[in-house]
């Protein structure tokens, strides 16, 4: 009796391992959704769309593309954490995903506990852009008009809480001017808003604004990088403009409901980390000025938490809030 209750306990001990494992090994099973907080046509958008064909070629499945924008990017979030968590919903995030969680009383959702980490995506550098008829051409153009006329210039971002957003907060403290902020649902409103007239400039990922400014509709006031980008080699730096430390980009991540067993986790990150190794080598990443970054879940956990410190001081003197 007493050998048959131990094999009993073992098998039962076994059978939890036995079936995440065996999950693992079979999936997906069936079409897996990404879901995308943002309108098609913005950055993560084309980041989701090559990792999602390359995923599809890999498992032999449908990759659907969700764009669920609004909300402060909430909308999606929150859908992407009701999901079943058996990995075939994830979420592909940006920056704001850590970011507007501080700027709420009550938060909908906590990316560390409602979510378990899969992977950094990859990251882009901004510009800030204006009209090309704009009467500041440099930062310090730029400055002089909003001391003259406080707050009556306009800045787009793509949500509240995004780089978008909180950069150009930055800006506006280290510069001493201020600014009315005008949020979008997106990169791709925002930018059709600022191509239109209707606001002054916009802090935004440079791959949606190189070919404008390129062909001379929009103009480029500056970057945000270490050093000038390939793409814009005649666009001067922050650094350059007096402002050495302002190095500010967008930056993407996936993520599944928490829940989702640690077997499928890591099949989640090795297929995605395989693919972003090929997409890296694309001519569209590359006209794009994509980088793609490949990580651990551990690794993307320690991110997340550092751009959360990075962050909370701007949110705390510009009195960010969202509810």
């Amino acid at each position: 009796m007493r050998l048959i209750s131990r094999l009993l306990a073992v098998c039962l001990l076994s059978t939890p391992v036995f079936t995440a494992s065996h999950a693992a090994d079979n999936f997906p099973v069936r079409p897996v959704r990404l879901i995308v907080p943002f309108p098609a046509g913005g950055t993560l958008d084309t980041v989701a769309r090559l990792v999602g064909q390359g995923l599809g070629k890999a498992w032999g499945q449908s990759i659907v593309v969700d764009n669920r924008p609004g909300g402060a990017a909430i909308i999606g979030t929150q859908l992407a954490s009701n999901a079943p968590p058996d990995g075939h919903t994830l979420l592909f995030m940006a920056n704001g995903f850590v970011i507007v969680p501080m700027l709420m009383r009550q938060a909908p959702y906590d990316p560390f506990r409602d979510f378990a980490p899969i992977s950094l995506l990859g990251r882009v550098n901004q510009a800030l852009v204006a009209q090309a008829g704009f009467k500041a051409g440099s930062l310090k153009d730029l400055i002089a008009l909003a001391k003259n006329q406080p707050g009556k210039l306009t800045f787009a971002s793509f949500g509240i809480g995004t780089s978008s957003h909180l950069a150009v907060e930055l800006f506006k403290k280290e510069a001493g001017i201020d600014m009315t902020h005008v949020p979008y649902k997106g990169v791709a409103p925002a930018l059709a808003d600022l191509l239109g007239g209707q606001v002054d400039v916009f802090f935004t990922n440079l791959p949606e604004v190189v070919p404008h400014v390129q062909s001379g509709r929009l103009k480029a006031l500056a970057v945000a990088d270490a050093k000038r980008v390939v793409q814009l080699p005649d666009v001067p730096t922050f650094a350059e403009q007096g402002f050495p430390s302002f190095n500010v980009y967008s930056w993407y991540g996936a993520v599944a409901p928490a829940g989702t067993s640690d077997a499928v986790v890591r099949k989640l990150n090795n297929s995605i980390v395989a693919v972003l190794k090929e997409v890296e080598r694309s001519e569209q990443v590359r006209q794009q000025a994509l980088v793609m970054v490949g990580s651990t879940p551990g690794e993307l956990t320690q991110y997340m938490r550092r751009e959360q410190a990075k962050y909370a001081d701007v949110i705390r003197a510009a009195g960010v809030r969202i509810d």
